[in-house]
């Protein structure tokens, strides 16, 4: 038996496992939240009653329950095989994953607002490779560094993976990481996707949610979940970002949209 057999064994257990997982979670929902409407809004209430409580505010949450399924792509070299595109600029690659330097750094006409000076370098293929398929992610991005996240099968990808992270410097951009998926297909059918409030009471109850804290927003997206046969397998993903009220420090928390497992590292 090869060694790829043996790690698509292993990935079809795992996708087995999460599929036991989710109906145990959903079992484990009915049981929680009860069957009925009124029980259900009665155990919703109480729980987001106990965030608020704990001094943790946060906004609109929606109820919607959506599909999604699993992604792959292949670890491929194309970001390096096309370098011969860009000019103004010079790069090593490593993992993967771009990294390169601008010769002449480029002045943001304003700091609040970097995406009115990059969303045209972008889309420069001379540039950023593949730039039209990035967005630019307000709430990502911070101080020092802008991201732009690559949108996959009408997502974002909240990894590096699938990003251009673009340094800046006393309002100069001086380079960029970029990481790039290709190839992208689904695998297996679609699957139920827990609710964006769902997910947030999942984290509270998964002791992830610090007091005195506030919730900046809750999205969904792809993160990867693990490597078979030279490809990344992504999944659906609520990220939620959570902003400490006493620090200021913004952690970035993950739960799994198919299970409502916590993801964290």
């Amino acid at each position: 038996m090869n060694f790829k057999r043996i790690e698509l064994i292993f990935f079809l257990a795992f996708i087995a496992l999460d599929i036991f997982l989710f109906v145990s979670y959903m079992q484990k929902d009915d049981i929680v939240v009860s069957t009925t409407n009124s029980t259900t809004e009665d155990s919703t209430t109480s729980v987001l009653k106990s965030i608020r409580n704990d001094q943790i505010s946060y906004g609109s949450l929606s109820d919607k329950k959506s599909e999604g399924f699993y992604i792959s792509s292949p670890q491929k070299d194309t970001l390096k095989e096309k370098t011969s595109t860009l000019q103004g600029q010079s790069w090593s690659y490593d993992d993967h994953k771009l990294t390169a330097a601008f010769e002449n750094s480029i002045k943001l006409k304003d700091d609040s607002k970097p995406q009115e000076t990059l969303n045209a370098v972008v889309k420069d293929s001379t540039k950023i490779i593949a730039g039209q398929q990035y967005v630019y992610d307000r709430g990502l991005s911070t101080k020092n560094m802008v991201v732009y996240t690559q949108v996959v099968k009408g997502y974002p990808v909240y990894t590096a993976d699938g990003q251009i992270r673009f340094t800046t410097r006393n309002g100069y951009v001086t380079g960029y990481t970029q990481g790039l998926l290709e190839n992208v297909e689904t695998l297996h059918e679609k699957r139920p996707i827990i609710s964006q409030k769902r997910a947030l009471i999942w984290l509270y109850q998964y002791n992830k949610l610090v007091s005195n804290s506030s919730v900046q927003w809750v999205r969904l997206g792809y993160t990867r979940l693990l490597s078979v046969n030279n490809s990344h397998v992504y999944i659906p993903t609520w990220m939620i970002a959570v902003k400490s009220n006493s620090t200021g420090n913004i952690q970035y928390r993950r739960i799994n949209a198919f299970t409502g497992a916590t993801m964290d590292d």
